[in-house]
């Protein structure tokens, strides 16, 4: 008897080993894609496909899509105005163009009726608009939400080129 119980002790410990052991590595596996989804470069767009909507008034929906695209650790309040169909994004860090960029991009793609983006930085603005997104990819634009389509048309590029060009016609 003694020695079944011992049995099952021990069992029950190298159980609860294995279930701990598997929690933690889940839990390092998580804070992995967080890092990995606060860059241009490694955000994973498949991630924020789920809020893809027809109308910016879903407020719920526009803020959970800019909690999950580069910089949301830096994410301050946002505004909707739905008279202007504008949504203003505030950041407590240094503006950086290829997050405007990408940023702005996903917004417009997955959020059809969203006309102007107004992201604020500590250290400057960006004001960008669909017309001028729409304007930059041309009839590629309807096929970016597409991952593949995306990652070849929009992350790369925004990787491996200068984006003063890329800001300028996003801006102007």
């Amino acid at each position: 008897m003694q020695k079944t119980i011992s049995l099952v002790v021990g069992i029950a410990l190298v159980l609860l080993l294995g279930v701990v052991y598997v929690l933690s590595n889940n839990q390092k596996q998580v804070e992995q894609e967080d890092v990995e989804q606060q860059s241009v470069d490694t955000h994973n767009f498949k991630k924020v496909l789920a809020y893809e909507n027809d109308y910016m008034g879903n407020n719920s929906n526009i803020t959970n899509l800019f909690n999950n695209l580069p910089l949301s650790n830096h994410r301050d309040l946002v505004e909707l105005d739905p008279d202007t169909l504008t949504f203003v994004v505030n950041y407590n860090t240094s503006g950086e163009e290829k997050v405007a960029i990408y940023n702005a991009t996903v917004a417009f793609i997955l959020i059809k009726n969203l006309e102007v983006i107004d992201m604020r930085f500590t250290d400057q603005s960006y004001v960008i608009t669909r017309e001028n997104v729409e304007e930059w990819f041309g009839d590629d634009f309807s096929s970016l939400n597409e991952p593949a389509v995306f990652k070849e048309n929009v992350q790369q590029p925004i990787m491996e080129i200068t984006t003063t060009d890329w800001i300028d016609q996003y801006t102007k």
